[in-house]
């Protein structure tokens, strides 16, 4: 009898062990219903689509967007709406018998506490699987816009799902250590303070150490391509799976459980490991590759012709050249044929290794030196009348850019690198010329004259590069736009030679187009 008492302990231990499972099983579906109900849950889930939702509809560059850029913009709202929404709602179902007075019935209850926590900590995996639904259909929709460029990370995109798991499993065990309320909420609020403050390019401190938020900032100043990024994605997601592991052994201890411990090793190596590799630092191929990109992009470019043009980009964005071209040719349709004919290049461009801070004065000597090794780098790639453009586009303000700095070098024929004011008929020619290639460019042309008194700067928004237009000029093209564009084009065509000579006057220029200006001295600071 004795030798048959042993493996019948055991049978009862084990029959025990599988019923208060179920029972855990069955009290964490009952939480995430409870949970999916809760208003918190719906407002989270309403103000992420909304937010998603309002993101592709007020268009420019969300329209063109860069893949391996969105698929780390996510995270912060799934961070902020999914994830507070996981971090209060498990809080709140553990607090519930602490808010309603009936902690003291709960010690009657056969399902051990342990278990008890480890049914909220399961509910919470219903967040997890909500955010990963989420996040897949912004992917796949962001994925097959026309003007999608790069690709996406699939580490990146997990991060999210595992960041709203990771904040709901630490509102369970909040509830353990604290009996307030206001705990979890001030949580994510120092938690979205923290992460919002850290993606800043301007942001303090060394950059490598946001990757131990839940969500990793980029602090580039704009897109990279893929190749550029090296972004240890894979190991910030090992990184957050070891602290979840962590964080739900310190949930289930202090609620008395006591057989963590190959757990707390698993997720301890898990924390450590991503830790240490997601804070490595770059090789060294990556940072030649970075310092080659800024220098001399040619060098890692694919160029594809359209008539006498050449589009110049980095693989991620062959897909934004029809809507450059759509641009270019608006603009060349108003100059005289002969000067349409002429080769030219459009040449993206990116800084990605040595660019400046906010705060910082780029001088005058900078800007020139800049546009001579720009110039180099295009004569010797044999693009010397080139354009640039970056690694953003969309309608308005980047087509009225591109299109200013067309204008300009049909005019002068100078390359890469422009900066200055520039004065007279030349400026409203370049300013009407790049006002009327797109609706969205004279929309972004007119919004400018309403913020500016003192005139509006058209170019590559990324490098600053590009011609100013003085208040005077840029209120006779507003003008200009507001007349029929053949009218307008057929007086242009008419007096283009006078027009485009360096010493025809801002008022001459309203004669010729018949919109009559006050004549105003010549500005010395003017490009020749």
């Amino acid at each position: 009898m004795t030798g048959n008492s042993v493996p019948s302990r055991d049978r009862v231990a084990e029959k025990l062990v599988a019923r208060r499972g179920r029972s855990m099983l069955a009290l964490g579906r009952l939480e995430a219903r409870l949970a999916v109900r809760h208003p918190v849950t719906i407002v989270a889930v309403l103000s992420f689509v909304g937010l998603c939702v309002y993101a592709l509809l007020i268009g420019g560059a969300n329209s063109y967007p860069v893949l391996q850029d969105e698929d780390r913009w996510i995270q912060y709202p799934v961070m902020v709406l999914l994830g507070g929404a996981a971090l209060v709602v498990g809080n709140l179902a553990v607090l519930r018998g602490h808010r309603h007075g009936t902690t003291a019935a709960q010690g009657v209850l056969v399902l051990p506490v342990p278990w008890r926590v480890g049914a909220h900590l399961l509910a919470v995996l219903l967040f997890g699987g909500l955010a990963t639904v989420l996040v897949l259909i912004w992917a796949v929709v962001m994925s097959a816009a026309p003007g999608a460029a790069g690709r996406m990370n699939p580490y990146e995109l997990m991060s999210g799902p595992m960041v709203v798991v990771l904040l709901g499993a630490l509102g369970v065990l909040l509830g353990q250590l604290f009996r307030s309320l206001f705990v979890a909420p001030l949580t994510l609020l120092g938690l979205a303070v923290a992460t919002g403050a850290y993606s800043s390019p301007d942001a303090p401190g060394n950059p490598w150490l946001g990757w131990f938020l839940p969500v990793a900032a980029q602090r580039d100043p704009m897109p990279l391509p893929t190749h550029l990024l090296a972004r240890p994605a894979a190991w910030h997601l090992g990184y957050l799976a070891g602290v979840l592991v962590l964080v739900i052994v310190a949930a289930l201890f202090r609620a008395g459980g006591r057989r963590v411990g190959a757990a707390a090793v698993v997720g301890l190596l898990l924390a450590v490991g991503g830790g240490v590799g997601q804070v490595t630092a770059p090789g060294d191929e990556v940072v030649a590759d970075r310092i080659l990109a800024s220098r001399d992009p040619a060098r890692q470019q694919t160029c594809v012709a359209v008539d006498q043009v050449r589009y110049c980009v980095f693989p991620d964005f062959v897909a934004w050249v029809d809507g450059w071209d759509a641009v270019l040719r608006a603009v060349l349709l108003r100059v005289p044929p002969a000067e349409a004919r002429r080769p030219m290049a459009v040449r993206q461009r990116v800084w990605a290794h040595g660019y400046l801070h906010g705060g910082s004065v780029v001088t005058p000597r900078q800007q020139q030196l800049r546009a001579a090794t720009w110039r180099a780098g295009d004569l010797a790639a044999g693009t010397p009348n080139t354009v640039t453009v970056g690694t953003r586009w969309g309608e308005g303000e980047y087509e009225l850019g591109l299109a200013a700095l067309v204008a300009y070098e049909v005019l002068a024929r100078e390359g890469a690198g422009v900066f200055g004011t520039l004065c007279g008929a030349r400026a409203v020619l370049v300013g009407w010329l790049a006002g009327q290639a797109s609706p969205g460019a004279a929309t972004a042309l007119r919004e400018m004259q309403a913020r500016n008194v003192e005139g509006a700067h058209l170019g590559e928004p990324s490098f600053g590069s590009g011609v100013t237009l003085p208040a005077q000029e840029l209120a006779l093209v507003v003008s200009l736009l507001d007349r029929p564009v053949e009218v307008v084009a057929a007086a242009v065509l008419r007096s283009w030679a006078e027009l485009s000579r360096i010493d025809t006057v801002t008022g001459r220029a309203g004669e010729i187009l018949g919109v009559p200006v006050p004549s105003a001295p010549a500005d010395a600071g003017c490009l020749a």
